[in-house]
């Protein structure tokens, strides 16, 4: 005949009932939570505590102790020597010192103002980035009366050019026969027509603004003198020059000019010298 008992491993009151119930669901509770960890918590768990030889931003300065993944300590930070390992010992020792080993974030992230809290006019620092401040450069400008006196000191008498000299047609005097003595005639008129070039004739000028460069270049050995502003309008040929236009000569020749900056009571006098190009 079977028996009709209940086996002995089974809870024979309801007390015993509800404890292996609630012991049964704080099991499966344990286990439901293990599973739910994210993986950061979990990588935070495999972690390992290394010290810094470097600066590294988001981590921390050199010298902290801060939390790592192994591999990336292993394959990219020791071979670069940027952390070191800590040894267990030391570790031990440091954790019951209570030293800090937390990794900081924000060390090396550039902050905006509004992230700390800080109130800003946007339209301000959008108008600050379209238009960086420059910075006016202070020049004290100099008298008249002294930039003349610059001038007379290092300026020489007289300023050497060099120019290509125009060369001048040689004229055949041979006696020229045409086909009549009328194509004679119209042959001489058409040569006297033409214009005879200038005996000093040059290819190009000598003007005002080669003046100037030459003169810049003497002044420019003193550094007072370099501060006097002279312009093509201070210079001017008194003679040599062509019909109508005082700031240029187009000849060889000595010629005088006068300098004279705005401002001054009387300009100094000067010669250029223009003189053949040697080929």
């Amino acid at each position: 005949m079977a028996s009709l008992r209940t086996p002995a491993l089974l809870p024979q009151c309801s007390s015993c009932v509800r404890k292996v119930t609630r012991q049964t669901w704080d099991v499966r509770g344990s286990l439901q939570q293990a599973r739910s960890k994210t993986k950061a918590a979990r990588e935070a768990e495999r972690n390992i505590i290394v010290k810094l030889l470097q600066d590294v931003p988001k981590f921390g300065r050199a010298g902290s102790l801060v939390p790592v993944n192994p591999a990336t300590m292993r394959n990219r930070w020791f071979p670069t020597r940027l952390a070191n390992y800590v040894p267990f010992t030391q570790l031990k020792q440091l954790k019951a010192q209570g030293v800090d080993m937390v990794r900081d974030f924000n060390f090396g992230v550039q902050r905006s103002l509004e992230e700390v809290g800080v109130e800003v006019d946007k339209e301000d620092m959008v108008q600050k980035q379209r238009t960086p401040y420059v910075r006016p450069v202070e020049i004290e400008l100099l008298s008249p009366e002294r930039s003349m006196e610059l001038l007379t000191a290092f300026i020489p008498p007289t300023v050497d050019f060099a120019r290509q000299p125009i060369e001048q047609e040689k004229v055949d005097v041979r006696p020229r026969r045409g086909v009549s003595d009328a194509a004679d005639i119209l042959t001489a008129a058409a040569m006297a027509s033409r214009p005879k070039p200038d005996e000093n004739g040059i290819y190009g000028s000598v003007s005002a603004s080669d003046v100037v460069a030459t003169l810049k270049s003497a002044l420019a050995h003193n550094d007072e003198a370099a501060r006097v502003i002279l312009t093509e309008n201070d210079i001017r040929f008194v003679e040599g020059h062509a019909e109508g236009d005082n700031s240029k000569v187009k000849k060889l020749g000595t010629f005088k000019m006068e300098i004279q900056v705005p401002g001054a009571e009387e300009p100094i006098t000067r010669m250029v010298r223009v003189r053949a190009k040697e080929s």
